[in-house]
């Protein structure tokens, strides 16, 4: 993570969630995050980050065998991630990542073709 990053990206929170999120335990990731965006002043970062809380129930859902849960979360996820970057935080990459885990047709409920993973921006954040 960029060193120079701010806001939410800094919080312990964040980076608990985000080794949730990579451990392939969404739903922890999805409670550490739902606790730092409970947090956060309304606004754009409390949006990405209520997205990426979605995107981790929707990879759960998945998980647990619920395809019908796992496309509505996709939905709200994809609605709320529709910027490159959100600060150090690489929203394109880690929703193709999410989204090569599952393939274009998502395998049987609870496989994954890849483990995702939260990527993070090669740039420090404007």
């Amino acid at each position: 993570m960029s060193a120079t990053a701010t806001g939410p990206w800094l919080d312990p929170r964040f980076a608990e969630g985000a080794a949730h999120y990579d451990a392939g335990r969404y739903f922890e990731a999805h409670e550490a995050w739902e606790h730092l965006w409970r947090a956060q002043p309304a606004g754009q970062e409390k949006t990405w980050i209520q997205g990426l809380i979605q995107l981790a129930v929707s990879l759960e859902h998945h998980r647990r065998g619920n395809p019908r849960g796992r496309e509505g979360q996709w939905a709200k996820a994809m609605a709320k991630l529709d910027a490159p970057r959100a600060g150090p935080v690489d929203l394109a990459a880690t929703i193709a990542a999410a989204r090569a885990a599952l393939g274009s047709e998502p395998p049987p409920s609870g496989e994954f073709l890849s483990r995702p993973r939260v990527c993070y921006s090669a740039e420090a954040p404007a």
